[in-house]
């Protein structure tokens, strides 16, 4: 795969993540979702910016009764909180780390952490969305608001402190200065102070987070910021969280070829790799089982660990770059191309250092019989070819 596929493919990643609003995944900033809400259809005679960026939300701010309304939802995921609707008792909450705001519609007052604040005007429900008065945001999350008659431009502003990621049912949000992580499950819970990450974060975050298999309360984030120019540095952190605490975390670096650790194991035990060792933990933190990647692959540098089994480990040292399965029942190494790869597929595997040196084997599972599979993802134009290799 040529580098130019690779750059663009990461700039889709990060767009992906500025778009999907309604579900609780990565978002680096206000900023960062500025230029996904400027392709949105509907327009309006009222300008709303974040941070100096002007944006057009999915509904558009309106003048009603002479104060101005934002549409809730959209202003407030877009600034990093979450949204939700109870229609049962007619009740809006939103949730951020150390506030949880409800009100319902039609009255001029909300709870704030279980105390009653007042708004400007009460909220109201427009074409199904919920609409507040814009001073709403600044008694909400602490964001500075402005109201410019003559250009008819509301104007937020926040420090961005916080950026918010997840996964299924999960909310995460990340205090980029301090490493402050809080934890939400269900999503919409009310966000619990978890732990602190150690974390010095660079330029643009994603953040994922996964239930483990067990009845344990136990659960697994990824951190990654990408960085550097042109964004050829990646850092990934990567923790576990039991009981909403945070018990085990590591941090791996990676130059030009990144590709996602395993974070579970095939017994669904957490995966923690920090380039040089790679731990098991269970699902009650304990550690059982801990591997030295250089030792096991002859490569002194950080490794990316692919797939974790009872029987072997795929992984990838990060500068030489050829995908090494290790079988664990007698800690051999075999380079996976050597076996699968040849002509001028190998040759190029071997002698290739642009844009980095290795193969392009990508880890597609294991078949029912337990052989792996994989795909080649060829940079020379011929066509990708799938291979499946059975371990003895």
């Amino acid at each position: 795969m040529n580098i130019t596929k690779r750059v663009s493919t990461k700039i889709a990643m990060i767009g992906l993540a500025a778009l999907l609003s309604t579900v609780p995944l990565a978002c680096s900033s206000a900023s960062a979702t500025a230029a996904a809400a400027s392709s949105a259809k509907a327009q309006s005679n009222i300008k709303l910016t974040i941070n100096g960026q002007e944006y057009s939300p999915s509904s558009a701010p309106l003048m009603h009764k002479g104060t101005v309304y934002l549409p809730l939802r959209d202003v407030s995921e877009l600034l990093g909180s979450v949204v939700f609707w109870n229609a049962k008792d007619n009740n809006v909450t939103m949730t951020y780390p150390n506030r949880v705001i409800s009100m319902k519609l039609n009255t001029s007052t909300a709870m704030m952490n279980g105390k009653t604040v007042k708004l400007d005007s009460p909220p109201f429900v427009k074409n199904g969305r919920t609409f507040v008065p814009v001073r709403f945001f600044s008694e909400a999350i602490g964001a500075s608001v402005d109201w410019t008659a003559s250009s008819k431009t509301v104007s937020l502003t926040q420090q961005s402190l916080y950026a918010k990621g997840g996964g299924v049912n999960i909310t995460i949000w990340l205090n980029k200065k301090t490493g402050d992580v809080y934890f939400a499950h269900p999503f919409e819970a009310d966000p619990v102070h978890v732990g602190q990450l150690e974390i010095d974060v660079k330029e643009f975050l994603d953040i994922t987070a996964y239930s483990m298999p067990s009845e344990q309360h136990s659960y697994i984030i990824r951190v990654e910021d990408n960085y550097g120019e042109p964004h050829v540095h990646t850092d990934v952190y990567t923790a576990m969280i039991k009981d909403n605490q945070l018990v085990k975390q590591s941090k791996a670096y990676y130059f030009q070829r990144y590709e996602k650790n395993a974070l579970l194991d095939h017994d669904g035990n957490a995966v923690l790799n920090d380039g040089k060792q790679l731990t098991i933990i269970d699902q009650e933190g304990r550690i059982i089982q801990e591997y030295d990647l250089p030792k096991l692959t002859g490569k002194d540098e950080n490794h990316s660990v692919l797939a974790v089994a009872s029987s072997y480990l795929l992984i990838r040292p990060n500068l030489s770059g050829h995908l090494t399965l290790i079988n664990l029942k007698d800690q051999s190494a075999t380079l996976l191309y050597q076996e699968l790869l040849s002509g001028v597929e190998r040759e190029y595997a071997e002698m290739n250092d642009v844009p980095y040196r290795g193969d392009d084997l990508v880890f597609m599972g294991e078949a029912p019989d337990g052989s792996l599979q994989f795909e080649n993802l060829s940079p020379l134009g011929s066509k990708d070819k799938k291979y499946t290799y059975k371990l003895n």
